[in-house]
């Protein structure tokens, strides 16, 4: 039996922070060069070479929050120090936790492939995400793919080949490294092939960020809300430039005068969903974030509370 609160530890909650990027020497205490990992699943891959690396600090990224957990396990049970784990979409986060030239290595072990033609916006190395790597990695930094998939090895070869940041090297077939993934150990015990790409950042890029600067939490008051408007919000598409919300669903408390409203905004591509509350007090009504939900405090945060608040007044 494992101690639960020394095992979660290693989970990292940006939403609680007021100000992006990260500070990450402030976050590990030290100024270790940053090692990150792109859905990292059971994290055994991540803790041998946190393990192995003591003098690299290593950040990784999951959706899933069973392979964050087990992953945080390995760490405690392998003692690691030097190793943080965020749940969330790594391609957006990458961007907006990290300063220019801050990472010296990216990995990313057999993603999904996302064969589909429609999904080709989800695969990993887009356009958008190259252009991110090549402000966030360190000059001379480098990406590295492992992936079983032959077509999406020469794709995202042919991605990297056409940015004028990145120098690609040839696609190595059946490659061997020190460590190993769970899945690659069993392809090559089945005999499947592999493909392994590195590329090399050469030239810097500067990104627009959504969360850059210092975030206060947002709130308004107002004297007093119109119930009828309220409910009109119910699946109404409210945008503004890039930003937009959706309410998607509205929860009555009416013995404690308070209404709970649950939003989808975005901003541009950074998509987030949260609960807005609404409730009365002594002499007003405070339209704010609830505390069920932290969302990152992007500029659609904010004018989603701001909007919600101005549509609801009486």
């Amino acid at each position: 039996m494992h101690d639960k609160i020394g095992v979660l530890k290693y989970f990292l909650k940006p939403q609680h922070y007021d100000k992006y990027p990260l500070k990450w020497s402030e976050i590990f205490g030290n100024k270790k060069k940053i090692y990150v990992e792109i859905g990292f699943g059971s994290g055994e891959y991540m803790t041998a070479l946190a393990k192995n690396n003591p003098d690299i600090n290593f950040i990784g990224f999951e959706t899933s929050l069973t392979a964050l957990y087990k992953a945080q396990v390995k760490f405690y049970k392998n003692y690691i120090k030097n190793a943080r784990v965020i749940q969330g979409d790594a391609r957006l986060l990458i961007r907006e936790l990290f300063p220019s030239n801050s990472i010296s290595k990216l990995i990313v072990n057999f993603p999904c492939p996302w064969p589909k033609q429609r999904h080709k916006e989800r695969r990993i190395f887009i356009e958008s995400f190259i252009n991110t790597l090549a402000d966030v990695l360190k000059k001379g930094g480098t990406i590295e793919l492992a992936t079983d998939v032959d077509w999406y090895a020469n794709e995202v070869y042919n991605n990297f080949k056409e940015s004028e940041f990145f120098e690609a090297e040839e696609i190595i077939e059946n490659f061997e490294r020190p460590i190993k993934t769970k899945y690659e150990l069993k392809w090559d015990k089945e005999g499947r092939n592999k493909y392994l790409f590195i590329a090399k950042k050469v030239k810097d890029n500067k990104i627009k960020r959504v969360l850059e600067g210092v975030s206060e939490l947002p709130h308004k008051s107002i004297k007093n809300i119109d119930i009828d408007k309220l409910k009109q919000l119910k699946d109404k598409h409210i945008k503004e430039n890039n930003m937009s919300f959706t309410v998607s669903s509205i929860y009555e408390d009416l013995l404690n005068d308070r209404y709970l409203l649950r939003v989808v905004s975005t901003d541009d591509d950074f998509m987030q969903q949260y609960y807005v509350s609404i409730y009365k007090k002594t002499n007003d009504w405070l339209v704010k974030l609830d505390s069920t939900t932290i969302p990152y405090r992007t500029p659609a945060v904010k004018f989603t509370i701001y909007k919600i608040a101005e549509l609801v007044e009486r």
